[in-house]
């Protein structure tokens, strides 16, 4: 029998958790990473200081690692609901989602970019193991995890660009030419 008690305390931890992240999301799409700490969620949000830290265990590392996280499942979402039926469709379809993103909060996405390396190498590795990318492959016939790797790679350096260098928006999309071109050529072979 499931205690009605414990359902709703988890609920209520959830909504809570839901409401720190999106804070969270919002304060990293207009400000510096370096404006944000636990204590200023507790600006933004009707909850406790005490309680934004029990639920990131004091630790400005594992809120930014549930960001990434919950921002990685917004961009999933996004995908998932739209994702055209054609197999080749869908992995360049992934790429436009997560590129439209950056466009469209390119502050917040420097901020989560610059969290990244400060997250612990297992976490990294657990948020992108591209398996979504694998799966989107082996739908089209390619087992490789080479070719997983190398398009990881790839994106990758095109991350790099859009984030480090100042490029113009047609400096990027020559680059981001070039990254499709390549995409296309080695999912259609």
């Amino acid at each position: 029998m499931v205690d009605e008690r414990v359902v709703r305390a988890q609920q209520k931890y959830d909504e809570v958790h839901k409401e720190l992240l999106e804070a969270g999301v919002k304060l990293l799409s207009t400000k510096p990473i370096s404006s944000l700490s636990l204590n200023s969620l507790a600006e933004y949000t009707n909850v406790s200081k005490t309680s934004i830290y029990n639920h990131f265990n004091s630790s400005p590392e594992h809120f930014y690692y549930d960001i990434l996280v919950y921002c990685r499942n917004y961009v999933l979402n996004v995908f998932n609901e739209n994702e055209p039926s054609d197999s080749k469709q869908k992995i360049i379809y992934f790429y436009e989602v997560y590129i439209k993103l950056m466009k469209e909060n390119k502050i917040l996405c420097i901020n989560l970019y610059s969290q990244y390396f400060i997250v612990n190498y297992k976490a990294r590795f657990k948020l992108f193991q591209n398996k979504v990318l694998s799966q989107l492959l082996e739908e089209i016939g390619i087992k490789d995890k080479d070719i997983v790797k190398k398009l990881s790679l790839e994106f990758a350096v095109l991350l790099n660009r859009f984030f480090i260098y100042d490029l113009t928006s047609k400096e990027f999309e020559e680059y981001e030419k070039e990254f499709f071109e390549r995409l296309n050529k080695t999912i259609s072979s």
